[in-house]
């Protein structure tokens, strides 16, 4: 089945330059394995792991471990299910400012008028329809004043970050985490599985008029799988590196590296 066309919008709208290693490390011989090493072990990111920003930037991602994520927050946002009960328990926590009215989504920012977000009718709710979704509230981002509404496609998904304040709004790829302060969002959206969900990792500015993407990079050498931040500019990724057919399956044992963020200008 074919990609949604809005969601190869969002693809475009980004530098599509892929990121992976520097230098591929492959599969260590077990004779390179030093006989102390324990017989199994989890895997850290590659040293020479990279994400190549707009102007030039090179960040590197340095190993972390599972025992360091672990111990980080987890997301405020509960698990996701393509399910309208699951809406309803959603909409009872929005205070009112976050109603259905049929298809319609409508959110009211402080200021402004409502956002309206409207699904698909059901009917045209196919693989042929490829401007089809069905929009799901989610949930908040408190420190981030961000309302989060699933964006569900035929075969992916994506979120709409819709400022509290502002009615500002955007739409994206993955799922979100914020950073302690509440000024940075970074969506995971792991995609090497097969299927059609791309797979990008994005960064968003909260600024005092809503969200702004500062950045959305599509790596080949690995998949985000989830966020957790160590403080403000400072995160780790849970990833899932890519074996030799570029994709990664049930087995393949999660990795983790730590992301540190330039400064806002």
């Amino acid at each position: 089945m074919k990609q949604a066309s809005r969601l190869a919008l969002l693809a475009l709208l980004a530098a599509c330059r892929p990121d992976s290693p520097a230098a591929e490390s492959g599969a260590v011989p077990a004779a390179a394995v030093p006989p102390a090493a324990p017989a199994a072990t989890t895997p850290s990111a590659s040293p020479t792991d990279t994400l190549h920003l707009p102007g030039g930037v090179v960040l590197e991602l340095h190993p972390s471990s599972a025992a360091a994520f672990n111990k980080l927050p987890v997301s405020s946002l509960p698990e996701i299910f393509n399910d309208s009960t699951a809406e309803v328990q959603a909409l009872a926590t929005a205070q009112g400012r976050v109603r259905r009215q049929g298809l319609a989504l409508l959110l009211q920012p402080a200021q402004g008028p409502a956002v309206r977000l409207s699904s698909t009718p059901p009917a045209a709710f196919t693989p042929q329809n490829d401007n089809a979704v069905r929009y799901q509230y989610w949930g908040s981002l408190p420190t981030a004043h961000q309302w989060v509404v699933q964006a569900w496609y035929w075969e992916s998904a994506g979120v709409v970050l819709v400022d509290q304040r502002t009615g500002r709004h955007a739409e994206l790829l993955g799922s979100p985490s914020v950073a302690p302060d509440g000024r940075l969002v970074l969506l995971s959206s792991p995609g090497l599985g097969g299927g059609e969900q791309p797979n990008a990792l994005s960064l968003v500015e909260i600024t005092a008029a809503g969200p702004r993407r500062l950045w959305q990079r599509f790596p080949t050498a690995w998949e985000p799988q989830e966020v957790r931040w160590i403080a403000p500019g400072r995160a780790v990724l849970k990833l899932l590196r890519a074996g030799k057919d570029g994709g990664v399956t049930a087995e393949t044992p999660p990795a983790y590296a730590e992301l540190t963020l330039p400064p806002l200008r």
